[in-house]
């Protein structure tokens, strides 16, 4: 605590953090057991690199903004245990003759410092930098540890190098090879790993962003082995080579905990394909303002998921971030008084306060099977992962009309199609009518890096395209909101043109924070349909996806199409990857 108590005196005198703040972050300190300066950056007082700074300026020490991992010597960088320098925020970036150079997150923990002069025998010369620039490059320095022993192809392997590797029993350049693409692999942010058989070599491609990119070549040669080691991770059956599989792995890379579905296929090629999904458990929970919502359906949204009872419907193709939604969704509502139910194919997040099913199938434990049991669970609200079949929308039909809430996933193009798709399913338009009371589809688009992106003057064609000419800007700013459309207090703002200066959009570069792709992350784009009586109407005359989606634009809805014209025009993303996520939208002129 003493030491808390210097730092917290550090920080107050460089202006870093008010002392009133402190004093409460000291009682939660005492409470969770928690470091002072981890607390500091989770209430968001104060980053770590303002926090790093202050200590840099006390001590007397340089502060650094970056650390170049590349040019750390392996043989230097690696010496120390990872989890000592993990532990420790530390790592060892040079040597000289007479000293080592290295780079701490909090200088006032000496022990760290005192081990690595004991390790060396030289005296430390050291630097302060971020705990997060700290951590990276520890994780990067290790993953070229682990990556400067890849496998090599055919060309470059002599009689000796291919013995060693093919005859012999020791796996441990396979073991490296395929732990190495999960450490690239979490290091790019990559969503899914695919390890393809081409006629002469292995090829692995990373879905970052919702693209793939190659990342690296091997022999053919190496294939099986690769196959049989993600095979004996994932708990399948390695004899098994003309069927499909489908396994799970669940990993710790840098500090992360990470669940990997895998999918293994056989190919023409006398090999098999495997795609690896990566899902970070660990990950931060977002609330629903980080999603990129416009402020109107914001609140709408709130609204439908604070409602004591009914079905909320998120639709959109796999990866198009329906579970991240869903997930905004209960830490919105997730409180002590609330009884929150969920049933997952797989679990991706943990979530304090809520119970939370995983769904096994080939032990009969179904979508169906776990919402027919919540219900004797007395809860108030029950996420489903995905409706697959009448049995599952039957129940969650009646779930909601005994006094339930019910989140769930639906499998449409847009937000109109869900009630076609239900009647499809079996379900009595009556019942959709009555239970479904709000509609959400979503698709993700690619942010544009803000260090590189190209402003310009937006053409008539392009505005045309994204449906914010003049004729179509003003059909929006006329039409007359329905009811259930509106929000007190909060403005509806039309998206378009119709005259005057064109407006500014912006296309991709390419940097070095980008890595010259141009863009940064996802973001959705959102339609939000509301059920009001209008859309009723149509669904118990069982009208088609099309007539309930003109009706619901009538009545104020925007399309996907507008909402990624609102981030067009904000800068956020381009014109072709929003025409790229979305089809074009059907009005009533």
């Amino acid at each position: 605590m003493l030491q808390e108590r210097v730092l917290g005196n550090i920080l107050v005198r460089h202006g870093v953090v008010a002392a009133e703040t402190l004093e409460g972050l000291y009682d939660q300190q005492q409470e969770k057991r928690a470091h002072l300066a981890d607390l500091i950056v989770q209430n968001k007082v104060a980053s770590e690199a303002d926090v790093a700074r202050a200590l840099a300026a006390e001590c007397c020490l340089p502060f650094v903004e970056s650390i170049d991992a590349e040019a750390v010597p392996i043989e230097v960088g690696t010496r120390l245990p990872i989890g000592f320098c993990r532990s420790n925020k530390l790592i060892v970036i040079g040597e000289s003759e007479d000293e080592v150079y290295a780079v701490c997150a909090d200088p006032l923990v000496t022990d760290g410092i005192d081990d690595v002069r004991a390790a060396f025998g030289k005296p430390v010369n050291l630097r302060v930098g971020a705990g997060e620039i700290v951590v990276e490059a520890i994780n990067r320095v290790y993953e070229r540890k682990e990556t400067a022993s890849d496998l090599r192809s055919d060309e470059e392997l002599g009689d000796e190098d291919e013995r060693d590797i093919l005859d012999s029993d020791d796996d441990a350049p396979i073991i490296r090879w395929v732990n190495s693409l999960f450490a690239q692999a979490v290091k790019e942010r990559a969503s899914d790993i695919h390890i393809e058989p081409e006629e002469k070599e292995v090829v692995v491609r990373y879905r970052i962003d919702g693209e793939l990119y190659i990342s690296r070549r091997a022999s053919r040669q190496f294939m099986p082995s690769v196959v049989a080691r993600v095979k004996i991770m994932a708990g399948l059956n390695i004899a098994e080579k003309r069927l499909p599989q489908d396994g799970r792995i669940s990993l710790k890379i840098a500090g992360r905990a990470i669940d990997v579905r895998v999918s293994t296929i056989p190919t023409s090629r006398d090999q098999e394909r495997i795609v690896m999904r990566l899902l970070h458990k660990t990950n931060v929970l977002m609330d629903l303002t980080e999603l990129g919502f416009a402020s109107r359906d914001y609140h709408l949204m709130s609204h439908l998921v604070t409602r004591p009872n009914g079905i909320v419907l998120v639709t959109g193709p796999t990866g198009s971030g329906k579970t991240t939604t869903l997930y905004a969704c209960l830490n919105k509502i997730n409180r002590p008084n609330v009884n929150i139910l969920t049933a997952e194919d797989p679990v991706e997040y943990e979530i304090g306060g809520i119970h939370q099913v995983p769904v096994q199938a080939k032990i009969g434990l179904t979508f169906a099977s776990a919402l027919r049991a919540f219900l004797r669970q007395d809860p108030d609200v029950i996420m489903v992962g995905e409706t697959r079949d009448r049995e599952t929308a039957d129940i969650a039909m009646r779930a909601s009309m005994t006094g339930h809430l019910v989140l769930s996933t639906l499998h449409t193009n847009d937000a109109s199609s869900a009630f076609t798709r239900l009647v499809d399913m079996g379900i009595e338009p009556f019942l959709v009518r009555t239970t479904v009371i709000g509609v959400l589809a979503q698709r993700l688009v690619r942010v544009l890096c803000p260090h590189c992106k190209q402003p310009y003057e937006a053409s008539l064609q392009e505005l045309e395209e994204l449906g914010c000419g003049p004729d179509r800007t003003r059909w929006r700013i006329n039409r007359q909101l329905g009811h259930a459309y509106r929000v007190h207090g909060v403005p509806y703002q039309p998206v378009g043109w119709t005259e005057g200066a064109l407006p500014i959009f912006h296309r991709a570069g390419g940097c070095e924070k980008c890595e010259g792709k141009g863009f940064i992350g996802r973001k959705g784009i959102y339609e939000l349909l509301m059920a009001d009586d209008v859309v009723g109407q149509l669904v118990l005359k069982n009208a088609d996806g099309q007539s309930i989606k003109r009706a619901a634009q009538q009545q104020g809805m925007d399309t996907l199409r507008d909402d990624g014209a609102h981030k067009v025009f904000e800068g956020t993303t381009t014109v072709a990857e929003v025409l790229a996520a979305t089809q074009e939208d059907v009005i009533e002129e």
